[in-house]
């Protein structure tokens, strides 16, 4: 009973995420499924978060119909993991200025303070999982690309914090920009 108030406590919040082009989100969708029918996480779209916004100013939709950006490349650093659950088991990315443009562009658009994530990565799996597992894990990961081409930028309502399965599958995509070349 107390974990639902505490859920029912939490905020939403308007989350920006940039979305990889085929055909590594394929490669993504897959690793994502099969670790989550693996260790029963949630689903959830690969995703590199480029930051989040808490006051929802204006709506979503008409904030990336505001951003004109080309496809973003950025080169894997390769897998890692944590103990934070957004950061179980994932994919590190070096930033790049066409990244840190993007975000400053979004903030400004969506009338917000936005700084580029620290430290850019795409999500394999959100779930509790013993860190032997999660070492494991990363130090076995290898995907066949060095770079991934990044093509559009989404819209997300989440719940915040997210610390459960519950909480990601709440998550709703409220509007999608492709980034044209």
């Amino acid at each position: 009973m107390i974990y639902d108030r505490r859920r029912r406590m939490r905020k939403f919040a308007i989350v920006y995420w940039l979305l990889p082009a085929k055909p590594e989100r394929e490669l993504f969708c897959d690793v994502v499924r099969i670790l989550r029918k693996e260790f029963r996480g949630p689903n959830f779209e690969p995703h590199l978060t480029l930051f989040t916004h808490s006051k929802d100013k204006q709506s979503a939709k008409k904030t990336l119909n505001q951003i004109r950006a080309r496809p973003i490349r950025l080169t894997a650093r390769g897998a890692a993991f944590s103990e934070k659950f957004t950061k179980t088991l994932f994919v590190r990315f070096r930033s790049s200025p066409a990244l840190r443009k993007l975000v400053s562009d979004l903030g400004r658009a969506s009338k917000a303070r936005a700084k580029a994530p620290n430290d850019p990565h795409v999500s394999l799996v959100y779930k509790k999982i013993p860190r032997g597992t999660k070492k494991s894990l990363a130090a076995v990961l290898r995907f066949p690309f060095r770079t991934v081409r990044f093509d559009m930028i989404a819209a997300v309502r989440c719940r915040l914090p997210s610390r459960a399965k519950a909480d990601v599958e709440s998550w709703k995509i409220l509007a999608k920009k492709s980034l044209r070349r």
